[in-house]
């Protein structure tokens, strides 16, 4: 019995730390970093590179798939050229998404005198009753390099906040996910393109920067830089111009963002 006791603390202290342990390799890939509820409504707002999902629809089928019988809503209102705050369309009057937004744009955006009736990003999120927004930033802002980081950082902070203050389903504020832009694929040995050095090196910049501010609001952050830029290493061509990614681009892209945003699911045979 002595020995026996002799033991005793080293054996209560081995139990909890081993409960520990179990718990944390359990909470770091088996739960979604965004929860998916049965008819949840994701909608997908942003630039470029979330619009062309529209002519591809891999991440509309990996969500089906994934969730077979949740009976999800997905609605994609990306376009090219839309910032946090400067969403311009022709039937719209106004083309800022929050108040406030044009103190981020340079003269280049300015109101377009055009007339319409065509809905607010805010009214058409909230017609949509939506629970979930991916927002798809960075690229078209990189353009400015380390210049128009500053500015760029101060836009995608006010976003988050104006965002998050609404509830667009009438009952609760939409959890959101923030994701970066992509890395730029080295086509320049086959196309009369750059080699992606220095676009790269902005891309990754502003990568950084999302990845803070989002951390700051506790913001879901994606990062699809430095897994796309891993994709491009190999000879695999998975863009047409180095920027917008190809048909296979978004089969992997899809499989990233849903991973990223949702968490890891096996699809059932």
């Amino acid at each position: 019995m002595k020995r026996f006791f002799g033991k005793l603390p080293f054996v209560l202290f081995s139990i909890p730390l081993s409960i520990t342990l179990l718990l944390g390799s359990c909470s770091q890939n088996d739960s979604p970093a965004l929860p998916i509820e049965h008819s949840s409504r994701i909608v997908l707002i942003g630039n470029n590179l979330c619009s062309r999902m529209m002519n591809f629809g891999h991440f509309e089928t990996e969500m089906h798939l994934r969730y077979p019988d949740t009976e999800l809503f997905i609605r994609n209102m990306c376009d090219g050229g839309n910032t946090p705050g400067f969403r311009p369309h022709s039937g719209r009057p106004s083309p800022w998404a929050f108040v406030g937004a044009d103190q981020y744009q340079t003269e280049l955006a300015k109101n377009s005198g055009s007339e319409g009736h065509f809905e607010t990003p805010d009214e058409w999120l909230t017609r949509l009753k939506t629970d979930i927004i991916i927002a798809h930033f960075g690229f078209n802002e990189s353009f400015l390099g380390d210049s128009g980081l500053a500015n760029f950082k101060d836009e995608l902070e006010r976003f988050i906040e104006h965002t998050l203050s609404q509830k667009y389903n009438g009952k609760t504020p939409p959890q959101l996910a923030i994701v970066s832009p992509i890395a730029f694929q080295d086509l320049s040995a086959k196309y009369d393109l750059p080699n992606g050095n220095q676009e790269n090196m902005d891309l990754e910049l502003y990568t950084k920067a999302m990845e803070e501010i989002a951390t700051k609001h506790d913001v879901l952050f994606v990062d699809a830089f430095h897994p796309s830029k891993n994709w491009f290493s190999s000879q695999e061509i998975l863009t047409i111009d180095g920027a917008q990614l190809n048909d296979q681009g978004y089969r992997r892209f899809a499989s990233l963002l849903a991973d990223e945003v949702f968490g890891s699911k096996s699809i059932d045979q």
